[in-house]
């Protein structure tokens, strides 16, 4: 029996909310945490064992008791956790952009989790566990994912977990389940979609349901305080951004399913004005970003265009936007 990747020493659980553990493999075990104990027979190869919901704390220990083997977890917190998704914006590191310096920080509280790529993985890996936000390797971060998680942390004396879970130049069908929008009737045929659909080197993640089965499923069901999604540019033909908002929703909500918890906040960034890709796909694609907050609850969008350059699909200013980001969460999800 093992435990999945995600939990390691220096974790953090999002406050209010069912603590999950769980892992793969046959047979029994025994998780001590915070005064409580579980215990479990998996008779399937997948297990899960839930411990009550928390306020603020820690540094806590978790002891985990199998038949053959004990492991100990240590400098454990109740926190915030944010699953930072998406495409290359999303992606786009904190070295690349042009955050001042002074934003490059050592945080003992912000801890970073990174989902394995199909492409190639970054500095960190799933291999790395939760990792302390270093000022070293800050640069190597999500110009996005960093800022938000270190302002949270900093402003609120909290600890704050940081999943990053992002594949650039993927399409939005990629990160839902196979078949999702064929059983929705959306049917849009190839030579209808954006070009990034049938771009040999993009073609690796670019089918249905791809990164919904590696690179999310990585860390399904693990609790989470509310999801940052960042997607769009690949999808922005006309025929795509019509129906952009009925797979944004899809997405959300099946996501909400799988993580167990029908209210997950979810914040959509809106793409920023790109003077290269304008055209009518484009302006559809935030358009139906700027709708979908009117359509679900507990969604946010956040606006780029007034605070990003215009002039590259990859805007630099990234720092003012993560800002904005920080301050629709703070107002609206943390208490």
């Amino acid at each position: 029996m093992k435990l999945n990747k995600i939990f390691t020493s220096h974790m953090v659980f999002p406050r209010n909310l069912p603590i999950r553990i769980y892992g793969e493999g046959f047979g029994e075990v025994e998780i001590l945490f915070a005064g409580h104990k579980k215990k479990t027979v998996s008779h399937e190869n997948n297990w899960m064992v839930e411990f009550p919901a928390m306020e603020y704390g820690g540094p806590y220990s978790m002891t985990v008791i199998f038949e053959d083997n004990t492991i100990v977890l240590r400098d454990i917190y109740i926190g915030e956790v944010f699953l930072f998704a998406g495409q290359s914006n999303m992606q786009f590191k904190m070295k690349d952009s042009n955050a001042p310096m002074e934003l490059y920080n050592s945080n003992d509280k912000l801890r970073i989790y990174s989902t394995d790529r199909l492409e190639k993985n970054d500095y960190y890996t799933s291999d790395d566990g939760l990792v302390i936000c270093n000022k070293e390797t800050v640069g190597e971060l999500s110009a996005i994912a960093y800022p938000v998680g270190n302002e949270i942390s900093k402003s609120k004396d909290i600890a704050v977990g940081i999943i990053t879970c992002y594949q650039g130049a993927s399409v939005i069908e990629s990160w839902v389940p196979e078949k999702t929008f064929e059983k929705m009737n959306i049917c849009i045929p190839l030579e209808k979609k954006f070009a990034d659909h049938t771009d040999k080197e993009f073609s690796k993640w670019n089918r249905d349901g791809v990164l919904y089965s590696f690179a999310l499923s990585q860390v399904i069901p693990f609790p989470l305080s509310g999801v940052v999604w960042y997607q769009g540019e690949s999808d922005a033909s006309e025929e795509e951004g019509r129906v952009y908002c009925d797979e944004l929703c899809a997405l959300i909500n099946i996501w909400r399913k799988d993580f167990l918890n029908e209210d997950l906040p979810f914040v959509v960034i809106q793409i920023a004005d790109c003077l290269s890709r304008a055209g009518k796909g484009w302006s559809l694609i935030q358009e139906a970003q700027a709708e979908v907050q009117s359509r679900l609850p507990n969604v946010k969008t956040v606006i780029s265009a007034d605070v990003c350059e215009n002039n590259e699909i990859h805007p630099k200013t990234k720092h003012k936007l993560a800002q904005r980001v920080t301050e629709v969460i703070c107002s609206n999800y943390i208490k």
